[in-house]
């Protein structure tokens, strides 16, 4: 199993194909397998590599207070034990916090960002309301109960929903306490406005939770792309996965990433 050790963690990482780097960032209670439909698709023409963010799938957990500053750094740590130079970035929901972060701590390193069901600073009565009750059904140790909710959010039939449910399950519970209410003093949109980079924010209509998101990153990043399937809710990369690698294809084919590739194998 390919692993790396950080900040006294042993980190699980997965990486594929060939080409420049491509790193995708799953969200809460979720592990490198949200991406399942993206990899083989991408691993044709990019190094595509996966990895669980602290207290997920094969990957520790923190020893004490966390920010999201901290899992910007194991990703960090991740692109120098692969000796990366360079990569797109794509996260998803609260993978998206730590592509942003990481855009504004290592520039010179992030070719290109794809945000998914996007958002910074908790706020807006939806998704303050749905912050709050995942944080009450881990404090009332209902884990399983939360587990169902992100299986159900994500799958698209009953076999993936059982599928993503054992992924949940898995989840430290602690440590998705820890994100979500790092998640509450991050950075503000207009903090996030100052990355510099390509930009492609992609949400599902029916994504109620983050539509003041999505409303505040068009006015105040004028130069970014977004991409709102119809019919989708906030999981728009494992619901309508078709349609999410057609709009990310195309987006990283527009803003033209270096051919040759950036790694350097040990």
């Amino acid at each position: 199993m390919p692993r790396f050790e950080h900040a006294g963690i042993s980190h699980y990482y997965t990486i594929i194909g060939a080409g420049f780097p491509m790193i995708f960032i799953h969200g809460l209670g979720l592990n490198h397998q949200n991406w399942l439909g993206q990899v083989p698709v991408f691993k044709k023409n990019f190094t595509v590599i996966t990895y669980d963010v602290r207290g997920h799938g094969g990957t520790g957990t923190s020893h004490g207070p966390l920010e999201i500053k901290d899992l910007s750094g194991d990703l960090l740590a991740l692109c120098r034990h692969l000796k990366i130079e360079k990569a797109f970035l794509v996260g998803y929901s609260s993978g998206t916090l730590i592509a942003e972060q990481f855009a504004l701590d290592h520039p010179e390193m992030v070719a290109g960002l794809c945000l998914v069901g996007a958002y910074a600073r908790v706020h807006g009565v939806q998704m303050v309301m749905k912050n709050n009750l995942s944080k009450w059904l881990i404090g009332a140790r209902m884990h399983k109960l939360m587990a169902y909710a992100v299986a159900q959010s994500n799958a698209k039939n009953v076999v993936q929903r059982g599928f993503f449910y054992r992924i949940a399950k898995r989840a430290e519970p602690k440590e998705a306490l820890r994100i979500m209410r790092a998640s509450e003093h991050f950075l503000t949109t207009r903090e996030v406005a100052r990355i510099k980079c390509p930009v492609l924010f992609v949400y599902g209509n029916k994504d109620r939770a983050n539509e003041i998101f999505a409303k505040e990153f068009t006015e105040q990043m004028p130069n970014a792309q977004i991409s709102v399937i119809e019919g989708a809710n906030h999981a728009v990369a494992t619901r309508t996965c078709g349609a999410f690698n057609t709009i990310l294809s195309d987006f990283v084919e527009e803003i033209e990433l270096p051919v040759e590739p950036s790694l350097h194998f040990h």
